[in-house]
């Protein structure tokens, strides 16, 4: 099981690294996704941790389209798994046109609508862009606004079965204790509205092949046209 969307002190997390994969591999989950955003300036390498696979997943915030374009090929070669900061509605559609993406975070976010429609769900489905369904959402929603969330949720995961988008669930832990076990993350997306065998891949086979075809690109040096360049280049 994995979790792609995980924050640690390392961006706007609580608890440094080590904990956050003590307590994941408590929790049975193989891998999780050390989130950090990403602004245009360097990214460091993840400590490594005994027991447990630490995928690097970098989130870009744009503030328009042009942005999103911009920071995703910066982005990419430095990314296992690429995502954006959804919410607003033009930047989820870019997201889900853009192929260099592959994960679109809680599209839903600050809404009162899902964020997403017909065109966006296509659109992911060409591009292999996943749509995230994101717990932590749900957990500090309330009231009128959790309904709101839920209500979204279950739009997007109808979106995303009709046109064969894939969804992977996640934490969005910005604690140790905000990490929640692969079936129990599983579990919600069943409850939206996803058929328990297609939840279950959400947080197992959907990120893992994503983590395995990122890789084996990252190692050829070479992405949809991106080139990842030795420093040793730059001074031949």
């Amino acid at each position: 099981m994995y979790d792609l969307h995980v924050h640690t002190n390392l961006s706007i997390g609580e608890d440094p690294v080590q904990n956050v994969a003590e307590m994941a591999k408590r929790l049975g989950i193989k891998g999780i996704g050390i989130a950090r955003y990403y602004s245009g300036t360097a990214i460091g390498e993840l400590p490594g941790v005994e027991g447990i696979d630490l995928i690097n997943c970098v989130i870009i915030k744009p503030s328009n389209v042009n942005e999103l374009a911009e920071l995703s090929r910066k982005a990419r070669n430095k990314a296992e798994i690429l995502m954006v900061h959804g919410g607003n509605y033009e930047i989820n559609r870019a997201a889900c046109e853009n192929s260099m993406i592959d994960v679109l975070c809680h599209p839903e976010l600050g809404r009162r609508d899902s964020g997403l429609d017909h065109v966006c769900a296509r659109a992911a489905a060409d591009n292999e862009v996943a749509l995230e369904i994101n717990f932590r959402e749900i957990l500090e929603s309330y009231r009128r606004h959790r309904t709101y969330v839920l209500s979204s949720m279950m739009k997007n995961i109808k979106l995303a079965s009709k046109y064969g988008a894939n969804i992977v669930t996640a934490s969005g832990a910005v604690s140790r204790w905000g990490l929640r076990s692969g079936r129990e993350l599983a579990s919600i997306t069943n409850l939206l509205g996803l058929n328990l065998g297609d939840a279950i891949a959400t947080s197992s086979t959907i990120p893992e092949e994503m983590i395995t075809k990122n890789r084996n690109k990252l190692a050829n040096k070479e992405w949809l046209g991106v080139k990842i360049v030795d420093d040793r280049d730059d001074k031949a």
